[in-house]
């Protein structure tokens, strides 16, 4: 076991923005997990994978809307066929030059309210990154999208349509002559961290998953995925003011995920802040670099 803590506690507040690191690499480390956040390991269901099973030999049918150069990067906005053939809104952005590439598939929040509670949330972030011969994948979750037909809360029929999408993006990015298949990522806000956690539990193609503000323990429908996740390397990042996600939930989700996986907490609410990006693009490249 590779255990290495901040100062600190979970739990207690610090000048410093995270307050503990736990590194963990392999299943034999789950006893040192328990004893750090003091929780019990409850007995779950088995997964149903079924719920996100799809045709792969049906045709993207990628489309181009538009095309913008921005500091040297390429932004496309497209259209690809997701799950049960609806229309999936993307950005893809491209650096400039020639791969094999990596390549980061984004998913964003849903806050009510938020002006980037879309596919914009994470653009600026992935141009950001492209220089350092990263493709980045944007989608618009179908909550977003013009003809959602709204339903009550956000339940496993979403996430399975959500899932489902992620994965078609992932044939999209596998697709393209320019990447790198073994270097591949996800990174998932809020809701679409617990679409990309049964995206890890499920789809062996990543080669890192970062998670925002979530997943939790009380969404049941997801926590019998939480002991497949692995081997990919995951990052969570939890927040010491988020009203969204209680800290003690979110340590509870942490016990029940298998996996390597590094952990962080920051002085924050649940949109987490700065420094939180700051790690989060430090993993990516360091994980994705050849």
């Amino acid at each position: 076991m590779k255990q290495q803590t901040m100062p600190s506690v979970v739990g207690e507040r610090a000048r410093v923005t995270f307050v503990v690191v736990v590194v963990v690499a392999g299943l034999s480390v789950f006893g040192g997990v328990f004893a750090f956040f003091g929780i019990a390991l409850a007995q779950t269901p088995s997964p149903d994978f079924g719920h996100f099973t799809y045709d792969a030999m049906a045709s993207l049918n990628i489309k181009q809307t538009s095309v913008e150069a921005r500091n040297g990067v390429t932004i496309e906005d497209i259209t690809y066929t997701g799950s049960s053939g609806d229309t999936v809104p993307a950005y893809l952005v491209i650096p400039k030059g020639t791969g094999k590439f990596a390549g980061i598939i984004w998913g964003h929040w849903l806050m009510e309210g938020a002006e980037n509670s879309n596919r914009k949330e994470f653009l600026d972030e992935a141009i950001a990154l492209a220089p350092n011969g990263i493709v980045s994948l944007l989608i618009d979750a179908p909550q977003t999208r013009p003809d959602f037909k709204p339903m009550p809360g956000i339940g496993p029929g979403l996430i399975a349509e959500q899932v489902v999408d992620l994965r078609r993006g992932v044939d999209l990015l596998l697709a393209r002559a320019d990447i790198d298949g073994a270097r591949v990522a996800y990174v998932g806000h809020s809701y679409d961290s617990v679409a990309g956690a049964i995206l890890d539990a499920m789809d062996k193609r990543f080669a890192a998953f970062v998670f925002m503000a979530g997943p939790q323990s009380t969404w049941a429908y997801i926590d019998p995925y939480a002991k497949e996740l692995g081997p990919a390397l995951a990052l969570f990042q939890y927040c010491l003011d988020d009203k969204e996600v209680p800290l003690a939930d979110a340590k509870a989700y942490i016990v029940m995920a298998s996996g390597p996986k590094v952990i962080k907490l920051y002085d924050a609410d649940h949109g987490l802040n700065n420094l939180a990006r700051m790690d989060r693009d430090k993993f990516l490249v360091d994980t994705l670099e050849r």
